[in-house]
């Protein structure tokens, strides 16, 4: 019997659609017939009879039953209103099909994942056959009628036009071909008061307003005072109306000239009474209409008038109330976190307690294009220091913006720095990255592969014909270092050279030609040679002291440490307590006990030539009580410290501001200081100018901490501490409009009374370190077994060396050097990834290690390796 009435459906099925196939091309032919036709689908497709309906469901949805081609011909070419209403209504049906509930709940899920996922394939097969620009041309054709059908059948395409605009992914440019942006607009302003059509008028609008041309095309069409209207009529009842508008404002608020309109309308006043009766929301509807409005404010103090209007309109009582009696529940950390970013934002203008500038000030060197493009330009420090004499003006990259309100500070700032012709730096660097080199200047880098021996020994590797390349084959060492070959005024026949330079010079494993390495005996404890090799490195602000994790050679302790497990309760307590400190600022206590900026100018040693040897005497000050036990010291005038300044704000609490990049304002991640005088017991420490949007300590990252009186216990090493980690948002204004800094906050509990301790984001691996490295490498490393060298590459600007390094196998009649294959290899070009120097330390332990694995590694390769560009980076902790 089933399969009998299953037959019969089909057939009736079958025989419709033939029909409607048959009138559709000429539906003005069919008349009353089509009519009937697409009622009868109608009836079957909203049956009581479940089995009738899904039946035909099941036909229409199939693409060979060519169905859809036929409704949407039909809507083409029809102007019967009636006809039309049932095919709208048959495709509202196929998109939306009535659920049912099954005879059992496992039954019942399956068919209703069946058939969502079957409505979502008719929606796009309708997409794809073109029904978006079949309807939007109907519906523009019926604003000009005026009967009840044409009513009931725009209600029936706005329906359907919602359902496909959030899917359509080319709806805007459909809408933009057709010249209908405003047209939604349009039905907007009549229909927004109407419950039937005003949802998926404002799915539409939600669409239109993510594309950047139709968001301009609604705010200049005025669409702002009609959704005034629309907040209006829709009230606060929690409702999918409310949450749709709600998101609407979300997108338009991207535009700030919508912002200002949105202003200027009072609707800053409407959304702030959801948070009067947010209370009255319930579940998931309360968190998506809350998010909404606080994705709007969010935008609108972007604009100084947001922010007026927001404060004006009792906006940051309301909020903070919010706050502090929202729910412990998971789902709100965002709402709470946005609020309290939106209060730091609308909070008169917090600026940071320091100079914007970086107490770092490098004068670089004059812009000298013309000058020589060999291997040893960008080198001679001597030319450089010349030139340092004659600079015009210090170099600065400051944040760019035009946030109305920072221009006067901004304007004043680039007076203090202007000392004369401004030095840019991309100029400057022109002539060594993008001139055409000579081949007697490419010669020149000959000296860094000294393992394939002299120069003529490199050319007659390469076989070169070339004239230019044979004269340079003829020339010694000398002669193509010299100043006179690099500027091409000398050139040397074949007859003036006798045969001896054309042999090959015997491979001679030199150590090193570092000049910070010069005289170091090699008998001295490696504690000794640090001290010598950091006394050398050249600084912007000077040092005073080697850091003790540094001079031991202080590592990880080597296992593996659990990450930090975030405390939801205690993000919320430092969230709302930072912003309690942005409304009550007067009352906070505030002292300062570190300022780098007023240390920097006291010492000078950082660019002076003088033997000046650090040490370190932190093992004699652990245990010492200092005579002011009620504040911490702190210290970072050291190789890759960074911390420009302490502000005690409570008993075992200090907010803390890092040093910005060197003539800059900007770029603050790193940090590494020395903390002593403190009790055994938890201090508190807020990093208040961090810069990025999120931060490793959101995922688990923990800072590190070093223990002076633990090393003397025989317990030396890094190891992860802290706890209540949280980064979030601060009320501290950037120079970037609109923007503001964020805080990194961490409790640190003390081993030791009195300790020497560092604390650092990362271990640290230093520029000195290194150096030190490269000297133990080269009295460890075996001649016989492995060809390592370590050469000046170049200097920096400051005058510290970069080192270049080569490991191979030394060269042999049965496996030459010239044979082998090179690879280049390069590591820490962003100083505050100190990962990189340990990754690259570890490589090249294996690269020099005595194994079968590394000796096959030496055999087949030649290793070019350059341990650290960002040597200044390193040196100065940024």
């Amino acid at each position: 019997m089933s399969a009998n009435n299953k037959s019969a459906d089909e057939v009736v099925n079958d025989a419709l659609l033939e029909k409607l196939r048959t009138y559709a091309a000429k539906p003005q032919e069919a008349g009353d017939t089509l009519r009937a036709i697409v009622a009868k689908i109608h009836t079957r497709i909203t049956s009581s009879d479940r089995r009738i309906r899904e039946r035909t469901l099941e036909k229409l949805w199939r693409k060979n039953s060519g169905a859809m081609e036929s409704f949407i011909m039909t809507l083409e070419n029809c102007k019967d209103h009636v006809a039309n209403c049932s095919i709208a209504g048959i495709l509202h049906e196929c998109i939306s099909p009535r659920m049912i509930k099954g005879k059992s709940k496992e039954r019942g899920s399956k068919n209703r994942s069946a058939t969502r996922t079957s409505s979502r394939m008719a929606v796009i097969q309708l997409i794809n056959l073109g029904i978006t620009q079949v309807l939007v041309k109907l519906l523009i054709n019926l604003q000009h009628a005026d009967n009840i059908m044409s009513e009931v059948l725009t209600q029936d395409i706005l329906w359907i036009l919602g359902q496909v605009a959030q899917r359509d992914q080319k709806f805007v440019s459909k809408m933009k071909l057709l010249n209908s942006i405003k047209v939604f607009h349009a039905l907007l302003k009549q229909h927004y008061n109407n419950s039937k059509t005003l949802l998926p008028l404002l799915l539409i609008i939600k669409t239109l307003a993510k594309n950047s041309f139709s968001l301009q095309t609604l705010v200049k069409d005025g669409i702002t005072s009609t959704l005034e209207k629309t907040f209006v009529s829709v009230g606060y009842t929690p409702q999918l109306k409310l949450r749709t508008l709600l998101e609407c404002f979300k997108h338009l608020t991207t535009n700030k000239l919508c912002c200002n309109k949105f202003v200027k309308t009072g609707i800053v006043h409407l959304l702030m009474r959801i948070f009067e009766r947010w209370e009255r929301f319930d579940g998931q509807m309360r968190l998506k209409i809350c998010n909404y409005a606080l994705n709007t404010l969010q935008h609108l103090c972007v604009i100084k008038a947001g922010r007026k209007a927001i404060k004006s309109n009792n906006g940051l009582q309301l909020l903070y109330r919010f706050c502090t009696s929202c729910p412990e529940d998971k789902a709100y950390d965002c709402l709470l976190s946005r609020i309290c970013g939106i209060i730091n934002q609308c909070l008169d203008k917090k600026e940071l307690p320091v100079s914007e500038m970086s107490p770092a000030r490098f004068i670089l060197p004059e812009v000298n294009v013309n000058r020589a493009n060999s291997a040893e330009s960008g080198s001679d420090i001597d030319s450089q220091a010349n030139s340092v004499a004659s600079i015009g003006r210090q170099y600065s990259d400051l944040d760019s913006g035009d946030d109305e309100e920072s221009h006067d500070s901004r304007d004043t700032m680039d007076n203090e720095i202007h000392l004369g012709d401004e030095v840019d730096e991309n100029k400057f660097f022109a002539g060594v990255f993008t001139s055409q080199r000579s081949e007697e200047d490419l010669a020149g880098y000959h000296t860094f592969f000294k393992e394939l021996g002299n120069l003529q020994s490199q050319l007659h590797i390469l076989e070169s014909t070339n004239g230019k390349l044979i004269d340079l084959y003829l020339m010694d060492d000398e002669q193509i270092n010299s100043p006179l070959a690099k500027s091409g005024k000398t050139k040397i026949s074949i007859k003036d050279f006798s045969k001896s330079n054309g042999t090959k010079s015997q491979l001679v494993n030199s150590a090193h030609n570092l000049k910070v390495l010069k005289d170091v005996s090699a008998n001295v404890m490696d504690r000794q040679v640090y001290c010598v090799v950091a006394s050398r490195v050249r600084s912007v602000i000077g040092f005073v002291k080697v850091a003790y994790p540094d001079l031991i050679g202080g590592d990880g302790l080597g296992k593996a440490e659990p990450l930090n497990t975030k405390d939801r309760k205690v993000c919320r307590v430092k969230l709302l307590t930072c912003v309690e400190r942005g409304l009550h600022a007067a009352t906070t206590f505030q002292e300062v006990v570190y300022d780098l900026d007023a240390l920097a100018n006291s010492v000078s040693r950082g660019t002076s030539d003088d033997e000046w040897l650090f040490d370190n005497r932190d093992e004699k000050m652990i245990g010492k009580r200092n005579v002011d036990a009620k504040r911490l010291q702190f210290e970072s005038r050291f190789e890759s410290g960074n911390l420009r300044k302490a502000i005690q704000i409570g008993p075992r609490e200090y907010d803390l501001i890092l040093t910005p990049d060197v003539n800059s304002g900007s770029r603050h991640q790193w940090f590494y200081f020395e903390v002593s005088s403190m009790e055994a017991s938890a201090y508190t420490f807020n990093i208040i100018n961090c810069e990025k949007t999120n931060s490793q300590f959101n995922f688990g990252m923990k800072p590190i901490l070093f223990s002076v009186t633990e090393a003397q216990c025989g317990r030396p090493g890094w190891v992860r501490t802290g706890m209540d980690i949280c980064y979030y948002r601060n009320c501290y204004q950037r120079s970037i409009k609109g923007k503001t800094y964020f805080t990194t906050s961490f409790t640190v509990t003390f081993p030791h009374a009195y300790d020497v301790c560092y604390l650092a984001y990362h271990f640290p691996y230093t520029y000195s370190r290194l150096m030190t490295n490269i000297w133990k490498w080269t009295k460890s490393v075996s001649a016989a077994n492995v060809y390592f060298r370590a050469e000046t590459l170049c200097e920096t600007l400051n005058g510290n060396e970069n080192p270049v390094l080569t490991i191979t196998s030394p060269d042999s009649k049965t496996n030459p050097i010239h044979t082998r294959k090179m690879i280049f290899l390069t590591s820490r070009v962003h100083p505050g990834e100190s990962n990189a120097s340990w990754v690259m330390h570890g490589t090249m332990e294996a690269l020099l290690s005595d194994n079968q694995y590394a000796n096959s590694l030496r055999d087949d390769y030649v290793f070019k390796i350059i341990p650290m560009l960002n040597i200044e980076g390193v040196v100065n902790g940024w």
